[in-house]
């Protein structure tokens, strides 16, 4: 895949409605429906308070107190976690000898936007394939609060919602006002033809720094609304490299190919290790976010394959290792990259189905209409150079309706394929996780 750059993430969320649908569909847990709700909206006002529904039911996202079990933050975070390695799984099973990145919060925020909206076995089926083993509420929650979390002068998180004129008056304004509070969405209505798409284009250029362009390239007339998130990331690394850590070498790829490239090399205090891999930690300047190699021991090894191996309890124990007892030499290439993938088929293996299926789809919590997904778009896009790290993601959901021992001095030198993470180093959870598989052509 052609190699570029960039510095932010983007989840991007579009409900399709196909022309004269009214009613929500007769299912299962249509009994627990009153069809009399809040007025859908028409005209659009910023710091609307959050309302209930008028049939007196709590709204799903207002989290009433429940009495599941609750998880501890720890179980939470590796329950995450699971999703995390879903993702890069399923995405590095089908890479084809093509560098890989995620962003499951990109994934995440978008997808917890659109389940706002569902009900019954869809919301179940989405905050447990997200969070597995937490209740709804507790879910919701723990995906709100992360976002907010990650927020700082390297991070920055926007949300946006756009409604076709067309079509607005389907949506209820109970969802729209839970964005609003909980995503701090801004609300806009607009035609859904090409001055619509370029003014979300627009909105996304400017919230990624240009560094995302088309993430959408057409909008159906019979549409109903794009979610959009957007999260910017530029990490400058807490000590710098100097003229002299700036070398050549060559990276070696997974084909046996060399190609000579620009390499950052360093002493690192951090050193990470397991059976399989060994790696360093790199800190940004906010002292929050670290960016983390994983090297596999085995030079033989297809590093695709080894991050599809990868599980959730490996990758906390790789994390867990980190050792500061005495320094490593690090050397990694500059590099940039950017990847996509289509994700229905990844997130029905991990168990989101029902959000898929036009008549099981449930998401009559957001819309008059009964929507289901067809498309789960994500793309990604990274730079690390001498000065630190940017890197960006896009999720685009499309919906229609169904009518080791310390050693003095260790090396770690990433000149052949390896893996890579930007860490959270509160939490230890990646917010970005990819694989280096080959960092192009030799250079001039």
């Amino acid at each position: 895949m052609k190699m570029r750059v960039a510095a932010l993430l983007i989840a991007s969320v579009i409900m399709s409605m196909a022309a004269g649908c009214t009613g929500k569909k007769d299912t299962k847990n249509s009994s627990k429906k009153n069809t009399k709700r809040e007025d859908p909206v028409s005209e659009l006002t910023l710091d609307v308070p959050t309302v209930k529904r008028e049939n007196g039911k709590q709204a799903v996202f207002e989290l009433a107190a429940s009495s599941e079990k609750k998880m501890t933050e720890e179980e939470l975070k590796k329950a995450y976690s699971e999703f995390i390695f879903g993702l890069m799984k399923n995405c590095a099973e089908d890479a084809q000898g093509e560098n890989v990145l995620i962003s499951s919060d990109s994934i995440l925020f978008a997808l917890e936007m659109a389940a706002s909206g569902a009900d019954g076995d869809t919301l179940t089926q989405m905050m447990n394939m997200m969070v597995p083993g937490a209740g709804n509420d507790q879910a919701f929650r723990f995906g709100v609060e992360r976002m907010n979390s990650l927020k700082n002068n390297s991070l920055q998180v926007a949300n946006s919602v756009w409604l076709n004129e067309a079509k607005n008056d389907h949506v209820y304004k109970d969802y729209l006002d839970y964005v609003r509070k909980n995503f701090d969405a801004g609300v806009s209505v607009l035609p859904f033809n090409q001055s619509g798409v370029d003014a979300i284009n627009q909105w996304v250029e400017e919230k990624t720094k240009d560094r995302i362009h088309n993430l959408i390239n057409q909008l159906d007339a019979e549409s109903l609304m794009v979610l959009v998130n957007a999260i910017t990331f530029d990490g400058k690394w807490k000590t710098g490299y100097e003229d002299y850590q700036v070398i050549t070498d060559v990276f070696t790829n997974g084909k046996g190919e060399r190609a000579t490239r620009t390499f950052l090399s360093s002493t690192e205090s951090l050193y990470l290790s397991n059976s399989e891999a060994q790696g360093f930690l790199k800190e940004y300047d906010d002292g929050k976010y670290a960016f983390m190699t994983i090297l596999p021991n085995d030079e033989s090894i297809d590093i695709n394959a080894f991050m599809a191996d990868m599980t959730a309890d490996e990758y906390w124990e790789f994390w867990e290792s980190k050792d500061a007892s005495s320094d490593v030499y690090s050397m990694m290439p500059e590099f940039k990259a950017e990847y996509g993938v289509s994700l229905p088929d990844i997130l029905k293996k991990m168990g989101m189905t029902d959000a898929f299926d036009s008549e099981k789809a449930d998401f009559s919590n957001m819309a008059k209409t009964h929507p289901y997904i067809t498309d789960v778009i994500h793309k990604t896009f990274i730079e690390v150079d001498r000065n630190g790290t940017k890197a960006a993601a896009a999720t685009a959901i499309i919906a229609e309706d169904s009518c080791a021992e310390p050693v003095e001095v260790r090396k770690v030198i990433c000149n052949r394929p390896y893996a890579y993470a930007i860490v959270d180093m509160q939490t230890g959870l990646p917010v970005f996780l990819g694989t280096v598989e080959n960092v192009g052509s030799a250079e001039k």
